[in-house]
């Protein structure tokens, strides 16, 4: 090796090593976390597949004569650039018409089968704030959500015109679309870095022109990180 090639070996080797350190000292590397740079795709975005049931809490008598029913729903988490978590979700849930409770509740003993029309299918589309990013997965781990959005709720109340005995009723406010807000909790368990399984409950309050609409769904999920 002849001096030149000694003379720039000497030279590089320090200015590679201080580009090094300053990278390095860009990103603030948080206790237990891991730096920007070598976050996941799994901390950056999530897809949930829930299922459970949906019942029905106020007022009367959307609570008096539905029962719970089932429910499916798909969330979206987004890690944005500034570090705050948004949720996106798409719900389904089908609510029964308990049958027996509106008879009795009017006195009127009968087996007549109303049918389907009676039930209540609920679809929402809703945004959330999820907390902010902390660059690290840990096995267990305690989320809340807060948000709203758009609620769509059919066969919410019932009109008695007058009782005989076959019963004479008139199903109202069908078809509403209405916006409403949401909380809710849950606890998540990391099984593998890139899934996880989740339990959560969630409680709504719908702001229907009439009166409120409140229900809640118990749900859980698995997660693809």
């Amino acid at each position: 090796m002849n001096k030149l090639t000694l003379f720039l070996v000497l030279l590089v080797t320090p200015l590679e090593l201080f580009a090094q350190t300053g990278n390095d000292n860009d990103e603030e590397i948080l206790p237990g976390g891991i730096a920007r740079e070598d976050v996941p795709l799994a901390v950056v975005w999530s897809l949930s597949l829930y299922s459970g049931f949906t019942n029905p809490f106020a007022p009367d008598p959307f609570v008096e004569f539905w029962r719970s029913g089932f429910n499916l729903t798909v969330d979206a988490d987004i890690l944005l650039r500034s570090d705050i978590i948004l949720g996106f979700s798409i719900g389904y849930a089908h609510l029964k018409f308990n049958q027996q409770e509106f008879w009795a509740r009017r006195g009127v003993e009968s087996n007549a089968e109303l049918g389907d029309d009676f039930n209540i299918p609920i679809t929402s589309l809703l945004f959330s704030y999820r907390g902010m990013e902390r660059y690290v997965l840990y096995k267990y781990t305690a989320a809340y959500e807060i948000g709203g959005g758009l609620y769509h709720l059919k066969n919410t109340e019932i009109d008695i015109t007058y009782i005989d005995p076959y019963g004479s009723y008139v199903v109202s406010e069908t078809n509403r679309l209405d916006f409403g807000l949401f909380a809710g909790l849950g606890l998540k368990y990391l099984v593998t870095n890139t899934f996880q399984l989740t339990v959560k409950g969630r409680f709504h309050h719908v702001f229907k022109p009439s009166q409120y609409h409140q229900f809640f769904d118990v749900l859980l999920g698995v997660t693809i990180l």
